[in-house]
């Protein structure tokens, strides 16, 4: 459901009122919102796509999925939780924050992002795709897929866990420095 939220007089309004709390999705692509309010929560998904928007609020909390491509936004907030898919491509975010949860999809593909958290969680799949990352965590547990296509990552650690998938297609691993719970589940 899209809406637009306006003042008594129809206008526009370029700002969201406090401690609100979206049942559904929001879309807000393309309005003149600058500033999200502290200890927002979405039920469903947050669209964020062409705003001026460039800081996520505290305690945020989306229920479905938060889409911050061809946002201005630098930084995750610490302690961000995402219900759904997290989709970071085509942003200029740097780094993950701790304790980040994403309970599907996590997609980082062509970010600037160097290193992953060692308290990651990602409930379904993880895409690196052409990263510039060169290590995972030691205790990295993803729950469907991870997708490692053109990075520069020459080993896995020894405690990963793949749900399903482990695509290695342009990566310097090689069989041999592949733990054996893991060979079953990759893909050249």
């Amino acid at each position: 459901m899209v809406f637009e939220i306006k003042d008594v007089d129809g206008n526009v309004v370029a700002s969201i009122p406090d401690n609100l709390k979206v049942g559904r999705s929001l879309f807000l692509r393309g309005t003149k919102i600058t500033k999200l309010p502290d200890n927002l929560k979405v039920g469903r998904s947050l669209f964020l796509r062409g705003t001026k928007i460039t800081k996520l609020p505290d305690n945020l909390k989306v229920g479905g999925s938060l889409f911050l491509r061809g946002t201005k936004i630098t930084k995750l907030p610490d302690n961000l939780k995402v219900g759904g898919s997290l989709y970071l491509t085509g942003t200029k975010i740097t780094k993950l924050p701790d304790n980040l949860k994403v309970g599907w999809s996590l997609d980082l593909e062509g970010t600037k992002i160097t290193k992953l958290p060692d308290n990651l969680k990602v409930g379904g799949s993880l895409d690196l795709t052409g990263t510039k990352i060169t290590k995972l965590p030691d205790n990295l547990k993803v729950g469907w897929s991870l997708d490692l296509e053109g990075t520069k990552i020459t080993k896995l650690p020894d405690n990963l866990k793949v749900g399903r998938s482990l695509y290695l297609r342009g990566t310097k691993i090689t069989k041999d420095n592949i733990p054996k719970h893991l060979q079953n589940k990759c893909t050249w």
